[in-house]
């Protein structure tokens, strides 16, 4: 039977619809393929691209390992290699922020940081998250910067411009790092505090300027006493200046440390003679009352230091260091760090303390550096270190890795 007109129009139609349903759902196909692959190219291209967190919430991690081969570990006077306690940096985690304000160029802002050791993963300060640092504060350019809370002495971050040869040459806003567990580290403590190489309930302000100056001024409230702000205290002042090829300083700490005063003053620099060179020097000198009847501690510290980086991938530093104590309270028959409290002791020392030590980096990039260094020590007269287990001298080796993340 043949199909009547209708049905074959019919059949027509249907068989003109599919075919149009067919190109339509190709080109739909083609469209959509291409906005995939566009797609691709712009997740692929920003993945190529660093992250960068914002200003307001900024983590950032360092993490340092060595071995350090240590003589007179012991009493009978046997060397010790371990996986130390770094050597060259603390390592640490941390978050700080820079928060902008509705007031024109008022920003607030904070660093929370805590330290911990490769070895175990343990805490550095046990039960202490954030042992470095705990702040809050504000920054504008009138103003500079103030900062509250647990923190820097403002002493440690004027005098690393000398007394550490790894740390920044200019005075600035960071808090200087100073090296973390070594024979000439000790220096650190005639810029200390009542509380250590930190100051607890800081109040610190900062001005650095266009023209170069930098000043500062700190207190921090730590009194274990009611209805006083002063006892257990420490006040300190500092000025800077920092031109185009050298940078000087100096500060001076006034502590009241359980009823007894101390004093600490510290004066030096740095001059880059050429681009590869670095020259750095310092002087320090720290009195403490040491109660009724008991002489007075006076001592006196120098350094000097340099840097030597003709190649990008390499650096060479060389130091040396004198720390001289007089009349000093010792704890247990060995020398106390200055700050620390010789009211309670009967029994005083004289002596004094060099060290000479060196470093090699091997910079492998921007943010990561392998290093091999040393540390000879040589204690005479009256100064004793626990940590040489009574003998007077040590030589420390090392082998470290050091990595930062923004």
């Amino acid at each position: 039977m043949k199909p009547s007109i209708i049905t074959t129009l019919s059949a027509l139609l249907v068989a003109g619809c599919l075919q149009a349903q067919t190109a339509v759902t190709d080109a739909d196909v083609k469209a959509e393929l291409a906005r995939q692959a566009a797609r691709i190219a712009e997740l692929e291209k920003k993945a190529a691209s660093p992250f960068k967190f914002p200003a307001e919430l900024t983590p950032y991690i360092l993490i340092d390992t060595s071995f350090v081969s240590k003589s007179n570990a012991t009493a009978d006077g046997r060397t010790k290699l371990d996986l130390a306690t770094p050597w060259l940096s603390g390592s640490r985690w941390g978050l700080r922020g820079d928060i902008k304000t509705n007031i024109e160029g008022f920003n607030v802002i904070y660093k929370l940081e805590g330290e911990y050791t490769t070895a175990d993963g343990a805490l550095d300060t046990a039960n202490v998250l954030f042992n470095r640092d705990a702040w809050v504060g504000f920054k504008s350019e009138l103003i500079g910067q103030v900062t509250i809370g647990r923190q820097n002495t403002l002493a440690r971050d004027f005098a690393v411009i000398y007394g550490d040869p790894f740390a920044h040459a200019e005075v600035n806003y960071d808090e200087g790092g100073w090296t973390n567990t070594n024979n000439f580290k000790q220096l650190i403590y005639f810029a200390a505090s009542v509380d250590g190489t930190r100051v607890n309930r800081g109040i610190t302000w900062k001005k650095v300027t266009k023209s170069g100056f930098a000043m500062g001024a700190a207190y921090n409230l730590t009194s274990t006493e009611a209805n006083t702000s002063t006892k257990n205290s420490t006040a300190e002042v500092a000025l800077g200046y920092n031109a185009e090829n050298w940078h000087a300083s100096i500060f001076h700490s006034e502590a009241n440390n359980s009823g007894y005063t101390q004093k600490s003053t510290g004066v030096g620099g740095n001059v880059k003679p050429v681009s590869w060179l670095r020259l750095n020097a310092g002087y320090f000198s720290y009195s403490a009352d040491q109660g009724a009847g008991k002489p007075e501690r006076t001592d006196s510290a120098y350094t000097v230091s340099g840097t030597v980086q003709t190649n990008p991938k390499w650096s060479y530093h060389l130091g040396y260091e004198v720390l001289k104590a007089t009349d000093a309270g010792l704890k247990g028959g060995f020398m106390q760090n200055p700050f620390s409290n010789g009211a309670a002791s009967t029994v005083f020392g004289t002596g004094s303390k060099d060290v000479l030590y060196g470093l090699i980096m091997r910079h492998l990039s921007s943010r990561m550096e392998a290093y091999a260094g040393f540390d000879l020590m040589k204690l005479k007269d009256g100064y004793k270190l626990s940590s040489t287990n009574g003998h007077d001298s040590q030589t420390e080796i090392v082998l470290g890795i050091r990595i930062r993340a923004l």
